[in-house]
């Protein structure tokens, strides 16, 4: 029988070398001899592995196997799942209980908040029925994520403890399993909210920047003045609250260079954990230059070392952007969407209307429905049409589009609509950052730390 080669890539690494096997996000070290073979002029034409001269024919069923040889004939690649956003009831919803904000970070994609409409704060007794109609629309069984944003949610803590509420009381109504994370400044973290937060098992993300030059430079209030010395003062009561805490960390352009020295002060600071984002280029001032991306890779690939080394000694370095790459890769986890936008996850504004994700609130394009009236699936698969369209095409050659399925939509839509830039302009530096994880990862399994990995299989997300 005749095979013919599946879409695959060779990774060099300490390790050796790392076959991926593209439509099955699968990996394998391969010996010498067997990178050999896959690089060997005329090697990529259709063979029998059965009738392979001997010193090939073992490593040829091996690869058969693993589904890098597959049936001739069989298409070049698998062609993208088809979904229908109303298969996929409401499970993860962000609620923007607050759209204000007592800063005016310099890099804000919500215009201090208000996502370009008039400031609001979400009335008490809506954040009751967004949670009741989260809870009581979703299957018995699921697990359900609720996330209090902003804008400051804590600019309305009558309404976080409305929502906070009415989760308690529909779990034990439903039996649900509700989990409940907050996004805040953390400037306005007083005794009664944090009580709130104590009481009710928040998982909280606090959006600092580092050191207080880098944080101040990005993160200021209404009048003008830096608000590191204000999170900070109030931080260790918040640790101290008993849930998780971690920094959410958003880096401008001149300031990539500093990731390692960014994550240290942060972790000093006692944060549980620290993700690390570039700013989203809402200017074209934002727009990074090419020395940008490679400082930023620098310091994502020393933070990915650091990581393999605490892991040898049995330690699990806080870092969220390894941590979870590395769960995805673990877990073999390819991607039939970019993210779960309109596939049961949706953002709702303070006024009661939804839309395809909190980074798109705000935006008329991608509004699908109201509190009042629930999702409209007909709008979603419009919406979803509009941040899709072309990417098939665009994207169906490359060797990572099972991993990355076009990137985040806001993203794309900023840099394409907004800012008119070609498509992919972004992709160099995902393709850089999926690299560097698929090596960090073979690291891992070449110092023998499969339990470490093990754990972070409950880490995977959209």
């Amino acid at each position: 029988m005749q095979y013919q080669w599946a879409d695959h890539q060779i990774f060099a690494a300490e390790e050796g070398a790392i076959l991926f096997g593209v439509e099955q996000g699968s990996l394998f070290v391969i010996d010498e001899e067997t990178r050999e073979l896959l690089a060997r002029p005329g090697s990529s034409g259709a063979c029998d592995p059965d009738l392979a001269p001997p010193t090939e024919r073992e490593i040829l069923q091996g690869l058969r196997d693993i589904r890098i040889l597959v049936p001739a004939g069989m298409p070049g690649g698998v062609a993208p799942l088809v979904f229908d956003p109303a298969e996929f009831p409401l499970t993860t919803l962000v609620l923007e209980v607050a759209q204000d904000c007592n800063l005016r970070c310099r890099y804000c994609y919500a215009d201090g908040g208000s996502y370009g409409k008039t400031a609001q704060l979400l009335d008490p007794a809506l954040a009751r029925q967004a949670v009741r109609s989260l809870v009581q629309g979703a299957p018995d069984g699921e697990k359900l994520t609720l996330i209090l944003f902003g804008g400051e949610p804590l600019l309305n803590l009558e309404a976080v403890r409305a929502a906070l509420e009415e989760v308690a009381a529909q779990r034990e109504a439903s039996g649900k399993q509700v989990l409940v994370s907050l996004t805040t400044n953390g400037t306005l973290l007083t005794p009664e909210a944090l009580a709130l937060i104590r009481r009710h098992r928040v998982s909280v993300s606090v959006s600092m920047d580092g050191p207080a030059e880098v944080h101040d430079a990005n993160r200021r209030s209404t009048g003008g003045e830096g608000s590191y010395a204000s999170i900070v003062s109030r931080l260790p009561a918040l640790l101290e609250a008993g849930g998780t805490v971690a920094a959410r960390v958003t880096l401008a352009p001149e300031q990539w260079s500093r990731v390692e020295e960014v994550f240290d002060h942060l972790r000093g600071l006692g944060f549980h954990e620290v993700g690390i984002a570039p700013a989203s280029p809402v200017t074209r001032g934002f727009l990074p230059e090419p020395r940008h991306e490679k400082e930023l890779l620098q310091g994502f690939a020393a933070l990915a070392g650091r990581f393999v080394q605490a892991a040898a000694r049995g330690e699990l370095l806080p870092f969220s952007n390894v941590i979870d790459l590395l769960a995805r890769l673990h877990q073999g986890q390819t991607k039939a969407v970019a993210c779960g936008a309109g596939y049961g996850y949706l953002a709702l504004d303070a006024g009661g209307s939804y839309y395809l994700c909190h980074r798109l609130s705000g935006e008329d394009a991608f509004q699908v429905g109201t509190l009042g009236t629930g999702p409209d699936a007909g709008k979603i698969r419009s919406s979803l049409a509009q941040v899709t369209a072309g990417k098939d095409v665009f994207c169906g050659s490359c060797w990572a589009r099972t991993l990355c399925r076009g990137g985040c939509h806001y993203e794309n839509h900023l840099r394409e609509n907004q800012l008119g830039l070609p498509q992919g302009s972004s992709c160099s530096f995902i393709l850089a950052w999926l690299r560097l994880g698929i090596k960090t990862y073979a690291e891992l399994r070449g110092n023998g730390c499969d339990a470490l990995l093990q754990l972070l299989e409950n880490r995977i997300k959209c």
